[in-house]
């Protein structure tokens, strides 16, 4: 899988978010992969909850996941 991490606690996934998903959004961009990845909300969950559509979260999600896992690379 393109997007996955492996072997990560929540701690140090926290750490990654902190320090990567930078820039316009920040906050929210970071609020959403923590509930993604950390607490294991859907994207229709994070859209809902967002107030978002579920292809905005989901090009949101993709997108920093690919920064973070470049990081990890």
């Amino acid at each position: 899988m393109k997007h996955e991490i492996k072997n990560v606690t929540r701690s140090q996934l926290n750490t990654l978010i902190e320090e990567y998903v930078v820039g316009f959004k920040a906050e929210r961009n970071r609020q959403l992969m923590k509930r993604r990845l950390c607490d294991g909300l859907t994207f229709e969950e994070l859209a809902e909850e967002a107030d978002m559509s579920v292809m905005q979260v989901k090009n949101i999600i993709y997108r920093e996941m690919d920064i973070i896992t470049s990081k990890l690379r």
